[in-house]
């Protein structure tokens, strides 16, 4: 073994025994009798040190002032790493040398002072409950609570409300996905198809459109589950952010029994698939302690919100303060990178479907591209700049407002509430950003139907029942009666119960979709399948795919096809009726087609 020294070392190198270090100044301490020398307090002994190759040198030991390091010599059989040094008697001077570096070395470890890692406490880490509750019973708490809330969903789902023409349209395009194609009719950009896309995987797994009925059933049971799912979430997001159990099961109830969440979450529309992604996006946050994963799948849950129903990419800026507030000091600015770029990265498949189409700018734009195409640029400009024609934020009020008017102005309360209280507690600011962000694009000035509700409903919900509980935990916790605070909350949640399902009534008892349905057992009955049909987007469907209510085991309507694509669609109108409309043997119409044809522009006329 060599011992190497640099120049200004005072002390010269002397023959050193294998397996030996020495300290970083002064001599090396002399030998034993047994050739051997103890170990030096502050250094590793040979026999914790990693055991190198059979061959050439290997250092032991490097600082900044003497390295040790040894060689294998030819003559000897064993490397030397591997003999044992000085007394190896189990009581001789060796073993109690090392057994005093040992204590040494402890007692400067515990003397040696330490450096604390940043903070990582999570802004609102999950504290012991005032109220013991055991898991199991919690968990039957909410089981009743959603059993309840789903009871009163499915009740009468079949028949109420009307089925409408998304409705149709949704199913049409997922039977369009199962044959191969976007869409039925050329697809021109409106929404990301992944919402139809996860249509059409439940359609396969649930054993096909019939399995419920009529193909519109089978979409109003799959939504019946994201409306279950989407409750749960609402429940566990309330609880993480209040601490409250008993706030989280009045979100659940506030929620999933308002009229207006049971009329328009029976609904087949892109707009419940997207609230399910959006709300586990946020539970993964809010329930993540910093955790990058929680990060990470949040972001791929807001994009598949986002390629669901496109104007979910509003609620980004929201999250973002989501995932700042939800993340240690160290670990801010890496976990804004990750769940920005993971959402957008994810968001921009859209684009790259337009693009990889050609699709992506409108005619004439580029070289060469001479040939009529739809555009997913010219479809997002007339989306924005569209004007207000049969539906406007102020008529959806005046529904919103007739259907659970309490809802409606005490979730506007509940956001100037929780914009106030939020200064003290920045959690309740999410919640209040998070419907703020939907509610300025209600207010943009375009179209507004009453069903863009829904991504609001549960937004609102939770700013309800954190507005609630913020105040009474306050003053609960001045007078420790945390129990008064749940027994009101409870009090409250008894008292909405009845009266939800008192003002949804009629979604109970009235079968409005009869007359639809009467109308397609007519076609099936009456209509040869080589005829020309035009009829909403409902019936499509039910027309073409075999087994369905419209045909039954026969022959499907290959003929049948929605007014609106006939009527808007220069190639379907060219090519179906070659510009004549005597070409059309049947026409099915309700009354809201009736009237849409009468007072938009005359482009609706065949």
């Amino acid at each position: 073994m060599n011992y190497s020294q640099k120049p200004d070392q005072k002390h010269q190198a002397a023959a050193i025994p294998p397996g030996v270090l020495y300290p970083q100044h002064g001599a090396p301490p002399p030998l034993n009798n047994n050739g051997g020398s103890p170990p030096q307090q502050g250094l590793t002994p040979t026999g914790l040190l990693q055991q190198g190759s059979e061959s050439d040198d290997m250092i032991l030991y490097r600082s900044g002032r003497f390295s040790v390091h040894t060689a294998n010599r030819p003559d000897q059989r064993r490397n030397p790493l591997r003999k044992r040094s000085g007394n190896t008697s189990i009581f001789g001077a060796s073993f109690i040398s090392q057994v005093r570096w040992v204590t040494a070395e402890k007692q400067r470890i515990t003397e040696a002072e330490t450096r604390l890692l940043p903070g990582i406490e999570s802004i609102n880490p999950v504290l012991a409950k005032a109220i013991p509750f055991p898991l199991i019973l919690e968990a039957l708490v909410v089981l009743i609570g959603l059993v309840i809330a789903m009871a009163a969903h499915a009740l009468n789902m079949f028949s109420y409300p009307l089925y409408g023409q998304d409705e149709g349209n949704l199913m049409s395009n997922a039977w369009a996905i199962l044959h191969g194609m976007l869409q039925p009719y050329p697809y021109i950009y409106e929404q990301p198809p992944l919402g139809w896309i996860q249509i059409a995987a439940w359609v396969q797994l649930s054993g096909g459109f019939f399995t419920f009925g009529n193909a519109l059933n089978s979409g109003r049971v799959l939504m019946l589950l994201f409306a279950a799912a989407s409750s749960l979430l609402v429940y566990l997001i309330a609880n993480r952010l209040s601490g409250s159990r008993s706030t989280g099961l009045l979100a659940l109830i506030i929620f999933s029994l308002s009229p207006l969440s049971i009329i328009y979450q029976r609904q087949v529309l892109l707009d419940n698939i997207g609230t399910f992604w959006l709300l586990l996006s946020l539970y993964l946050l809010v329930a993540g302690d910093s955790r990058l994963r929680n990060t990470v799948f949040a972001a791929v849950a807001l994009a598949i919100a986002i390629l669901s129903r496109e104007s979910f990419i509003l609620f980004l800026p929201a999250l973002l303060y989501a995932v700042w507030l939800h993340s240690t000091t160290f670990q801010r600015k890496f976990a804004l990178v990750v769940f920005a770029y993971i959402t957008l990265s994810l968001a921009s498949f859209f684009v790259l479907l337009a693009l990889l189409k050609g699709e992506l700018l409108p005619t004439g734009m580029l070289p060469g591209d001479n040939h009529v195409h739809p555009s997913l640029l010219s479809t997002l400009l007339a989306q924005i700049t569209q004007p207000a024609q049969d539906a406007n934020l102020s008529l959806s009020w005046a529904t919103w407002t007739s259907i659970d008017s309490p809802f409606m102005y005490a979730s506007m309360a509940a956001l100037v509430i929780n914009l106030v209280m939020g200064w003290k507690n920045r959690l309740q600011w999410i919640l209040a950003f998070l419907a703020i962000s939907y509610w300025l694009f209600l207010l943009h000035g375009g179209t507004v139907y009453p069903f863009y509700i829904v991504p609001l409903l549960p937004l609102m919900a939770l700013n309800i029942a954190v507005a609630l509980n913020a105040p009474l935990k306050w003053l609960t916790k001045l007078k420790g009666f945390d129990l008064a605070r749940a027994l009101l909350l409870f009090m409250i949640i008894g008292a909405l119960v009845p009266y939800n399902l008192q003002f949804a009534a009629p979604s109970f008892s009235l079968h409005p979709v009869t007359a639809q349905t009467n109308a397609l057992f007519w076609i099936r009955d009456n209509v040869p399948h080589n005829a020309v049909v035009i009829t909403d987007s409902t019936f499509y469907t039910d027309l073409h795919q075999a087994g369905g209510e419209g045909v039954a085991n026969g022959a499907t309507y290959p003929n049948a096809h929605i007014y609106w694509n006939v009527a808007l669609d220069p190639q379907v109108h060219g090519s179906l009726l070659h510009e004549n409309w005597d070409a059309i043997d049947y026409i099915v119409v309700d009354a809201r087609m009736l009237r849409e044809i009468k007072t938009l522009d005359g482009s609706m006329l065949l």
